[in-house]
């Protein structure tokens, strides 16, 4: 009786385990596939982003949580040039509410206008969307999109954004001071649009892989949510 119980209590934690093995991990999808120009997302397809840290469906850009990139808060983002060592890929969907929603990273809102937002905080020091693009054969590069302020609750934090790019992979990127906004946010209202319009430098022509980084850092106070709206990236012919 004894070697049967044995025996039993051995099925059961064979099956106890492999019924664990089976269970479904918290799914990372990135899809870094580089887009050739024209290039464009405004976000309006809400079925592109369904699943929690889950960018299969939206071609050439991820978003990031950026931590550890800064070690305090209201870090000017246009000296925040290094690689994301960490590489925490971030995306929470569905939600509805920015002015209530404090969970900082990376956040697609549907609301009336949909937009893919940055918030930082306390684990998302640097929250950025990464955008992968082939610019061969092309130049003058134009980089455009809205950053909106989609944050109607009484916060007030000066939410600084900035834009860098970088040929390649590896290295460190560089600023674009045409595509900085010192405070994209007010207090009380999710009504500001402010635009940006960058022409890369002659460095970024005629690359298999240019990556875009459009960022934002931990603001003292209550940091507010940022969209990043309309975005566009066209070329003309390079000059035989």
């Amino acid at each position: 009786m004894k070697l049967s119980f044995r025996i039993l209590n051995l099925l059961v934690a064979v099956a106890l385990a492999a019924s664990a093995l089976s269970l479904p991990a918290l799914k990372v999808s990135a899809n870094s596939t580089t887009q050739a120009l024209p290039f464009s997302q405004n976000w309006s397809n809400t079925a592109l982003i369904s699943g929690v840290n889950n960018w299969d469906n939206v071609p050439g850009i991820v978003g990031y949580r950026g931590d550890n990139l800064t070690a305090t808060n209201d870090v000017d983002p246009q000296t925040v040039l290094g690689p994301d060592a960490a590489g925490v890929v971030n995306v929470t969907p569905n939600q509805t509410t920015p002015s209530s929603n404090t969970s900082g990273g990376v956040v697609e809102f549907e609301i009336a206008n949909p937009v893919v937002a940055l918030q930082g905080s306390g684990t998302a020091d640097a929250p950025y969307l990464l955008i992968y693009l082939d610019t061969t054969g092309l130049q003058d590069i134009q980089v455009s999109y809205n950053v909106r302020d989609i944050d109607g609750s009484s916060d007030n934090s000066a939410q600084q954004v900035a834009l860098h790019y970088r040929v390649g992979t590896s290295g460190d990127f560089t600023n674009l001071p045409g595509g900085y906004v010192a405070d994209a946010t007010t207090g009380g209202a999710a009504t500001l649009v402010t635009p940006v319009a960058v022409t890369l430098p002659v460095a970024a022509n005629n690359q298999s892989l240019v990556q875009l980084r459009i960022m934002t850092t931990n603001a003292g106070g209550n940091d507010e949510w940022v969209g990043i709206d309309d975005i566009s990236v066209t070329g003309t012919a390079a000059a035989e």
